[in-house]
This record gives C-alpha cells, sequence and structure tokens, in this order.
C-alpha cells in the first residue's frame, strides 16, 4: 500500500476523429515521486495510459487507450491511499482528467486529489469548480507538492502557508504566495527505478524517423526565455531558462544508456541551448566519455543560438537529425510572431548541418491572424531554399493563454473565454474549441477555417514534391551517408519518403497526412 500515488492520466478522442496517442515516459511524475523519496517520503507512479487495453477500446461514443475504470478501481482499492496527484499538461484531455477524479471520490471520497500542469496552472479556478478536485499545485512542482502531501498526512490541515497552490476552503477559493522558480536543477533527481521504462520503448522501433531503438526522450532544462506569440510555456516556468549543469545531464543519459539499453535520445526542452557554453559542454561531455549512442531535437532548437563550431561538435557527439524551429519565411510575419532572427543565418545553419551529415528538419507555422497569402508562400519557398530535409507545416492553435489569442478574439474571429468562466463545465462546448484548436483549423482575418487547412495540405504537397526531386540528384543523398548505419538509415527514409509522396496525393485528411509526415 501507499499513501501517495501518481496518475499518468489515459486518452481518449472521440470515435469519429480518432487520434494517434502512445504513452510516453511521464517525466512530470517521476520527478515529483523522485523528489519525495528525497524527503523519505514514499510514492508510487501509475501509468493509466498503458496496459490493458492500452491500443483503445469503446466507451460512451469515445475511443479510451489506457486502463478501463475497473483496473483503476483495483489500483485505488488495492493501494488505499490518502492523496491522488493528477498531472495535466494538455488542455484537450482534460475531460478524461475530470472523469478520472470523479472515479477518485467515487471510491473514496476522503481521497485528496491534487491536480497540477500547464492546464490546471492556467485554469485553476475553473479546475476547481469540480467537486472531485481538492487542490491545484501552480507552476513547478516538486517543492509544493512534497509540502502538500506533509501537511495532509501529518493531519495539519494549515495550507495557507504553502506557496504555490490553490485550493477551496468555505465555499471560496484561496491562492497562495506564488512560489519561488528552483535555482539549482541539479538539486533534484529523476530516479527511473520509479517507473518500468522498458515499457515506454517497446514500441520504438515502428517509428520510421529513429536511427536507433530503444529510444526515449529526456528534458535537460526548464523554461525558455523566448517571447514567441503562439507559446503556452511561459505559465508553467515564466518568462525564465534554467538548464541542469553539462555533467548532471551526461551522467543521465550515461544511466539510461548503459543500465536501461537506451540508445537513442530525444532532447525535449523548450530551447535546449539557450547557454550556448553549457551546450557545447554538454557535447564536449558526451565525447569524453566516448558514449556511443544518437540524438536529436525533435522540439526545435533555436538556429540563432548556434554556429558551424558546435554543430560540429553536435554531430561528433551523436546528434544525427536536427530540428530547426523556423516557424516563418516571411521578416514581418516573424517579428509578428516574436523571433526577429535573420534567416540567412538560419539558411547558413541549415545547410552546413546538411554538410556536415545531418538530417535536417524545418518547423513552420500557418495561419497568424493577419498573414497573407504571399506570406505564406514566402514561408513554404524559404522551406524549399534553405534545403531542409523535411519541412513541417503546422496550423496555429492560438489557446487562451497564448499572447497571439487575444488578436484572434480581437478580430472577432474566435472567443473561447465563456468555456472557462461558465460556472458549469460544458463538454460540448469544450470539445467544439479543441476541435477548432487541434483540427479544423482557425480562421484567420484573410482565410476561412477550410481555405487555411487547404494552404496547409499544399504546402505539403509542394514541399515534398520539390524535395523529392532534389534527391534524385545522389550528391545530395550521399552527403549523408558516412557509415553502413546511415545507409541503413537512409534507405529506411526513402522507402518512407516514397509512402508519404503517393499518400500526398490521395489523401484528402490532412491529419492522415501529418500522421505519416511527423
Amino acid at each position: 500500500m501507499s499513501k501517495i500515488l501518481l496518475f499518468n492520466q489515459y486518452f481518449t478522442s472521440k470515435k469519429q476523429a480518432p487520434e494517434q496517442i502512445y504513452a510516453n515516459l511521464p517525466i512530470n511524475l517521476i520527478y515529483l515521486a523522485s523528489y519525495l523519496k528525497q524527503k523519505n517520503m514514499e510514492s508510487k507512479v501509475y501509468d493509466l495510459g498503458m496496459g490493458f487495453n492500452e491500443k483503445g477500446f469503446l466507451e460512451n461514443n469515445r475511443i479510451r487507450c489506457g486502463l478501463s475504470d475497473e483496473k483503476i478501481v483495483e489500483i485505488i482499492e488495492k493501494e488505499r491511499p490518502e492523496i491522488i496527484g493528477l498531472g495535466c499538461m494538455y488542455s484537450r484531455h482534460y475531460i478524461d482528467i475530470i472523469s478520472i477524479s470523479n472515479l477518485i471520490k467515487k471510491v473514496d471520497s476522503a481521497i485528496q486529489v491534487v491536480l497540477g500542469g500547464n492546464h490546471a496552472t492556467a485554469f485553476c479556478d475553473m479546475v476547481l469548480k469540480e467537486t472531485s478536485i481538492d487542490f491545484v499545485v501552480l507552476g513547478e512542482g516538486e517543492i509544493t507538492f512534497y509540502e502538500l502531501c506533509e501537511n495532509i498526512l501529518s493531519g495539519k490541515r494549515d495550507f495557507r502557508n504553502i506557496d504555490g497552490i490553490v485550493f477551496k476552503q468555505n465555499g471560496q477559493l484561496f491562492r497562495s504566495r506564488q512560489r519561488e522558480l528552483i535555482k539549482n536543477l541539479d538539486s533534484i533527481e529523476c530516479d527511473y527505478s520509479l517507473i518500468d521504462v522498458n515499457r515506454y520503448t517497446s514500441n520504438a522501433h515502428v517509428a520510421p524517423f529513429l536511427m536507433r531503438y530503444p529510444s526515449l526522450g529526456i528534458i535537460s532544462s526548464r523554461g525558455c526565455p523566448g517571447r514567441c506569440i503562439y507559446c503556452t510555456v511561459k505559465i508553467v516556468w515564466g518568462k525564465t531558462w534554467r538548464g541542469k549543469s553539462p555533467k548532471k545531464v551526461v551522467d543521465e543519459l550515461e544511466l539510461l544508456n548503459t543500465k536501461y539499453g537506451i540508445k537513442e535520445f530525444h532532447f525535449l526542452d523548450d530551447s535546449a541551448s539557450v547557454n550556448k557554453k553549457r551546450w557545447n559542454d554538454i557535447c564536449d561531455e558526451i565525447i569524453n566519455r566516448r558514449l556511443d549512442i544518437k540524438w536529436n531535437t525533435p522540439n526545435g532548437i533555436a538556429h540563432w543560438t548556434l554556429d558551424k563550431t558546435i554543430l560540429d561538435k553536435m554531430k561528433k557527439a551523436g546528434c544525427y537529425r536536427i530540428t530547426f524551429g523556423i516557424e516563418s519565411g516571411n521578416e514581418e510575419t516573424r517579428k509578428f510572431l516574436g523571433k526577429p532572427f535573420s534567416l540567412i543565418q538560419a539558411k547558413e545553419m541549415i545547410q552546413y548541418a546538411n554538410k556536415i551529415g545531418m538530417w535536417t528538419i524545418c518547423t513552420n507555422i500557418l495561419g497568424f491572424p493577419y498573414e497573407t497569402k504571399d506570406q505564406i508562400n514566402d514561408t513554404i519557398e524559404f522551406a524549399k531554399k534553405s534545403g531542409t530535409d523535411f519541412a513541417a507545416f503546422y496550423l496555429l492553435a492560438p489557446h487562451v493563454t497564448s499572447d497571439v489569442y487575444k488578436y484572434f478574439k480581437k478580430e472577432g474571429l474566435i472567443d473561447f473565454d465563456f468555456i472557462f468562466n461558465d460556472n458549469q463545465f460544458d463538454e460540448i462546448k469544450y470539445e467544439q474549441m479543441n476541435q477548432i484548436l487541434d483540427d479544423r483549423g482557425t480562421p484567420t482575418v484573410n482565410f476561412t477555417s477550410e481555405e487555411i487547412k487547404k494552404l496547409q495540405i499544399n504546402a505539403y504537397k509542394s514541399f515534398i514534391i520539390h524535395r523529392a526531386i532534389s534527391y534524385l540528384n545522389p550528391v545530395r543523398l550521399l552527403s549523408k551517408i558516412r557509415s553502413v548505419e546511415d545507409f541503413k538509415y537512409a534507405c529506411k527514409l526513402i522507402s518512407a519518403g516514397v509512402k508519404i509522396l503517393v499518400k500526398s496525393f490521395t489523401k484528402k485528411n490532412t491529419k492522415d497526412l501529418l500522421y505519416d509526415y511527423d
């Protein structure tokens, strides 16, 4: 039995619009459990998104990926916890969080349910209208959650002096002082022994864009000092950035490689290379320890923090694929979105990365509120001419907590405020909002939802055809091949690319194409 449980949620989607959802390593919960362990407080992490029926089963016209209610009840009755912590990073999955918290209270109303994460921090007032949720932990959670658990388990029940929480008291919400961020990230552990790491790596071999498997994501820093207008990261971390020391980062890589057999890593940082010296030293640590690993930066890396020297170092340290967060190929749009950095320098970094044998990806966003067709065409053309191997064209999702949301609201294009201000949660309205943000595309001043989605699919088709033609030049492909492993990987990418090229002419659904392309 354990007095504290941490639940990684299961995921559901509407039967009519199913999502491809795979359970990812719950790093946030591992950090919480690790900090509790440092404080001699036991807890257990349960992943409700894995196990029985993890591939999905139908319930109430929704496809659920993960455990059934019956299995969750068995866990609660076996463990008999006093506290259950839930994480809710993404607003589109909040409906599932409500279902889980209601189930917990149905089993035992005395269990204290604590919610944290991006969504909970941003919309704590709405969250605590739910009678099944007792506390919200705001922002960075390790110290706050520990102090809350200690207070509950000791019987003190004096919560007002705990920084960083919101809770209900006598029918009113009480919000405590803001908690200071942890200054030294080396002071907190990520104890992988608290979960079964191998459960999260078993499907890695099916991903067409991985060079090695098993693979795993890690986080070496928190936050981002950028001012991108579409970003919601600041809700949790503020507009700050903190990084683990190079030694700490590579200690973690080495542990996962030697103990758990992880051969490829994904740096999931919001902005890994902000501190150029730290990023350089991380590469040096990997090289000096002769770690035989491969790694990439799928969340994007700031091109203006890079130069040819550091790219050489990254390549030598095992980085084989680099994602550049370009977002727009139009100078005016880039200033509006908060990235007024040189496209000339970006192109230079992309082409140099190609030259030294890295595979390159550029992420782009279409659908800023005042964006014109010419500006969108600039983005597509930059992707073609930059030399990037792959380009992703995402539709802008103006979430309520992003700065760009106010422009859409000002122009009368969208307004979701009422959903979060209603006295009672309306699941239907909430689902409709999520569909607009995640699927349908948001209307802009110059385009309807249908038009912006058509521009997106045309952007993919135009880029794919252009890049397919460029790969007819064997010199381009040969520049990537420096070993037998490189050759095998190139063959795998060519096979995946041919399938995407064919499907780009046969699929009308944008999401179907994106699933194959990402």
